[in-house]
């Protein structure tokens, strides 16, 4: 591209062009393969006040509308991205004019909606990623039925919108789970949109996806971690953790894939006590449950080096209970207090109910009591990583 027309093309400039044969002006590129709309588009740091520029060229050259620079990007993608409203409903009014494609009769609007970049990044997605609340309207508005699926990094538009943190997030999600019929909830590494509310502690935008699709709650990622494990990992506040168990409290049930570890025990390794209450309270069966060591919620628990988590998990009667519970070393919660040398004293020698830890758990599989542990510094027990 000459540097004459690509200055005129910055500033939106026609006159240079006038003279300039139709049929080439879609072979003006730059190094990029961008084209003279790819130029003056990328250039307009705030929405056009006039759309002429875009709708003159396209008369002109209609192929400049589906046109891509070198990383696949069309000029609807950048508008997607800069969230240029006026001149996306310019391009779509121009798609719909153009007869749709012979043999699959789908129209050239949805054809270039439908188009995608390098990563496989839809105008949808650009828009979405950028929190572009009024493009995405008009884009999902136009072709409600087509299922935008996962770009090259796993990340489908409605996943994007939720992970983000854009100003106008919340009705970009609004409007794709309003507008679109077919919705995909797909996230990177097997993690879904409710994967990502729950990292993000955003319970009502929760809410508002289970209400489509009730089953996100069992699906997990490719470690087998649910939506209640990241609600119970990444913790805002304990409501995300009640909007998952109202909707299936089985969730609570579910372990992750090699550990073995469910939500209760992430919640107690991380010293949640609120959350293990909340927990407990829905699904007090799941206590039962061992991590791949035969760990309960109470070994956690005490792993977290938290004695006030550890007393107010004591005063939970389901988790009490597993005092005497054994892991596969034959290790009670109160081996692992004299393994890691913790100076809960109080707990091991002096109980208030009257009786010595280390005298009523008699022996591990090695055949040490807690005070063989607690004094010879017996330092077996492998405190498993929170990650």
């Amino acid at each position: 591209m000459d540097p004459v027309l690509f200055k005129a093309a910055e500033a939106g400039n026609i006159g240079p062009f006038e003279n300039y044969q139709t049929c080439s002006l879609n072979q003006l590129l730059t190094p990029d393969e961008n084209t003279i709309l790819h130029v003056y588009l990328k250039n307009q740091s705030s929405e056009p006040e006039s759309t002429d520029f875009v709708d003159k060229f396209l008369e002109r050259c209609p192929p400049l509308l589906f046109q891509a620079n070198k990383r696949g990007e069309t000029p609807l993608h950048l508008e997607a991205r800069y969230g240029h409203s006026n001149v996306v409903k310019v391009l779509i009014d121009r798609a719909k004019a153009l007869p749709a494609d012979p043999e699959s009769g789908v129209t050239k609007a949805k054809m270039m909606l439908r188009m995608t970049n390098g990563e496989r990044d839809t105008a949808l997605h650009e828009a979405a990623r950028n929190s572009r609340s009024h493009v995405v309207e008009i884009l999902t508005k136009e072709d409600p039925e087509f299922s935008y699926p996962a770009n090259v990094h796993g990340e489908t538009p409605l996943y994007i919108a939720v992970s983000s943190l854009g100003q106008e997030r919340e009705k970009v999600i609004d409007e794709i789970l309003t507008n679109c019929i077919s919705v995909d909830y797909g996230g990177p590494n097997g993690r879904t949109a409710l994967h990502a509310a729950s990292e993000v502690g955003d319970h009502e935008t929760a809410r508002k996806l289970l209400e489509k699709e009730k089953k996100l709650t069992k699906t997990t990622d490719e470690n087998g971690w649910s939506p209640l494990h990241y609600a119970a990992y990444y913790l805002w506040s304990t409501r995300m953790v009640e909007v998952l168990l109202e909707c299936d409290a089985s969730a609570a049930y579910i372990a992750e894939t090699e550990k073995k570890r469910t939500a209760l025990h992430i919640a107690a390794i991380r010293g949640l006590a609120d959350v293990m209450k909340e927990i407990v309270s829905r699904c007090p069966a799941c206590c039962e449950l061992v991590d791949n060591r035969g760990w309960n919620a109470l070994h956690y628990a005490v792993a977290s080096k938290d004695r006030k988590v550890f007393e107010e998990c004591l005063r939970i009667p389901e988790l009490a209970r597993l005092q005497t519970e054994k892991d596969d070393k034959g290790n009670t919660p109160f081996h692992l207090i004299a393994a890691l040398s913790l100076n809960w004293g109080s707990f091991l020698f002096n109980d208030s109910c009257g009786y010595s830890k280390w005298q009523t758990y008699g022996l591990n599989k090695r055949k040490l009591s807690i005070n063989d542990i607690y004094l010879g510094e017996f330092a077996e027990i492998e405190v498993i990583n929170p990650l």
